[in-house]
């Protein structure tokens, strides 16, 4: 299976691109990775990006925080720049914050904030949003199991692997 990630943060596609090779190579995620994508998440942007990449890709992954909303309006918000044409490729996954909300659970670290202020605290480096790449490789898959976005996204990339 090919995949496409539409992402609205600057460094999601780096991370992810790291990511999914990495996970790839342990067998946590299968297929190719056609390509990840920064777009504007509320954007006819979104739109022209997703009705192009259905041409190259079997499913379109779009990554998009929430911040700690609520999660169906943001969905339903996302789903009105997906063409219905699309929309059986399309799959949307919400991080319940932010994508480092990946890298708290796998260090162990209690979400009680935006997790990117949580990891500029905790650790020793000073996390920056331009080092987020170099966090895909440290993340435990194990450990993510028991964070909900980790497993919707393991869900968008084979249904049948894990349940919601």
């Amino acid at each position: 299976m090919k995949f496409y990630f539409v992402v609205e943060d600057a460094k999601g596609p780096s991370f992810i691109k790291e990511l999914f090779q990495k996970k790839r190579k342990e067998n946590i995620f299968s297929g190719i990775l056609q390509d990840a994508r920064r777009v504007p998440i509320l954007s006819e942007k979104l739109r022209r990006v997703v009705s192009a990449a259905v041409s190259v890709a079997d499913r379109i992954i779009i990554l998009a925080d929430v911040d700690g909303g609520a999660m169906d309006e943001k969905e339903n918000l996302i789903c009105q720049y997906v063409d219905k044409s699309c929309r059986k490729q399309v799959h949307v996954v919400l991080l319940d914050y932010e994508i480092e909300e990946w890298i708290c659970h796998s260090f162990g670290f209690v979400i009680n904030d935006k997790p990117s202020k949580i990891l500029k605290r905790k650790l020793n480096d000073g996390y920056e949003k331009n080092r987020l790449p170099n966090y895909a490789s440290k993340l435990d898959c194990k450990r993510l199991e028991e964070c909900g976005s980790f497993r919707r996204l393991l869900n968008a990339l084979n249904p049948h692997m894990i349940e919601s």
